[in-house]
């Protein structure tokens, strides 16, 4: 089975791209075309190759059902209705579960090896993994508005009468097609993402320092390194990609501060996958004893791999290239590993999480306004003045709360039955 694959394009400015390779490593023209739209846009990288791979399995699905769509585009025709629905059912699923190799696929001999069908079976089993409401919905909406775009980009080559009927047509298929697109529902909170207990937090920075018998690493500069990531995480609640594309020259020498910028498409980062900043730019500040600590890594650790010199980011890996973002969660996968008792779902987005809830904390013992809470959150996070992303990040918080005001409620209760 021939395979369409979101492939990541890196050119000599720094710029990041994406492009859909067909088999035979051609890009698909139509969707370069497409995805060039959101470039011009100033969309992120990774959100550009999120369409790319949306469009891999799109392609691959139209091509396991042997549609050629442009094809019927070149002489006016379009999709039909169950032709769309199979595709808003293939969204559900992750691509890496969806199989493209079924015996009844229009291009497969009608004879097939009996064994082969089993084998197929045996592999993918009935544990097929969908993937959550929004990421099918997103599916969904990028399949339907590169539809209405190859619909006007062929139909503009068509004389009058065949345009307008492929518009009336396409129009009428995409209908049905968004009709598909499951609702979110923002009800479900249990089990929600959380930050780390204060129990779990000293355990994992337990588990971590270099000194730690049950630190999962053997080389020392990994063992600092990875402490030294940890310790950042949790005290300024950074994402990922803004720790990972931290550079030296973003640490004041003169106070304990760094800075968080955004740099798209740095020329400086060798990474395919450039590690960057989501919000605003920031100072944030740091207690003088983890300032040290970063020169102290810097010196003593960083500096002392000759190949990391040639690089400005401050986290690099053992051999001095910049540490990518597959490694800090390998990263954490080892400390769940070496710590089973740390919650299955620590990652470092749950580092964000924590720092949220003890920022609630602190505020609500320093006696702060909420409307000042929200205010300093917002600016020491990155987010716009008036965001309400912090209520995503401050569920435990907001919980503990909730049930204490209610067993306060639940007092004046108490009294006959004692």
């Amino acid at each position: 089975m021939a395979k369409f694959v979101a492939r990541r394009v890196r050119f000599r400015n720094g710029e990041r791209f994406s492009v859909l390779s067909r088999p035979g490593g051609l890009p698909v023209h139509e969707v370069t075309l497409y995805l060039a739209r959101f470039r011009k846009r100033g969309r992120a990288a990774n959100t550009i190759h999120a369409v790319c791979t949306t469009m891999a399995l799109l392609y691959r699905e139209l091509d396991k059902a042997g549609i050629p769509l442009l094809e019927r585009l070149r002489h006016g025709q379009f999709l039909t209705v169950p032709e769309v629905n199979r595709l808003a059912d293939a969204a559900q699923y992750r691509a890496a579960d969806l199989s493209y190799e079924d015996v009844d696929s229009p291009s497969r001999p009608n004879v097939v090896d009996i064994k082969k069908i089993r084998m197929r079976r045996k592999s993918v089993g009935d544990e097929v993994k969908g993937v959550d409401a929004a990421n099918q919905a997103s599916r969904i909406r990028y399949m339907a508005d590169y539809f209405g775009f190859l619909s006007d980009y062929y139909g503009a080559t068509l004389p009058s009468p065949q345009r307008k009927e492929l518009a009336a047509e396409s129009a009428q298929v995409l209908k049905a097609f968004q009709a598909q697109i499951p609702k979110v529902s923002k009800r479900a909170k249990i089990g929600a993402r959380e930050g780390l207990s204060k129990e779990d937090q000293e355990k994992l920075l337990a588990i971590v320092h270099p000194d730690s018998p049950d630190n999962p690493w053997e080389r020392g500069f990994v063992r600092l390194r990875n402490w030294l990531i940890v310790v950042l995480l949790l005290a300024t609640g950074m994402r990922r990609g803004e720790l990972l594309g931290l550079q030296i020259g973003d640490l004041d020498h003169r106070l304990p501060q760094l800075r968080i910028l955004r740099r798209a498409d740095a020329a400086e980062d060798p990474r395919l996958i450039q590690a960057n900043t989501k919000t605003n730019d920031r100072i944030l500040e740091l207690r003088p004893t983890i300032m040290r600590a970063v020169w102290s890594y810097i010196r003593n650790n960083r500096n002392k791999i000759k190949a990391a010199r040639k690089y400005p980011q401050l986290i690099v890996a053992d051999d001095g290239q910049p540490l990518s973002a597959k490694s800090v969660d390998k990263m954490f996968a080892q400390i769940r590993e070496a710590c089973p008792g740390l919650p299955v779902t620590l990652t470092s987005h749950v580092m964000r999480h924590t720092w949220n809830e003890r920022f609630s904390e602190q505020a609500e013992k320093m006696g702060l306004a909420e409307v000042v809470e929200e205010r300093a959150r917002n600016e020491q996070q990155g987010w716009t003045d008036d965001s309400k992303s912090g209520a995503d990040y401050t569920r435990r918080h907001t919980s503990r709360k909730g049930r204490a005001i209610a067993l306060k409620l639940q007092e004046q209760l108490d009294g006959p039955s004692n």
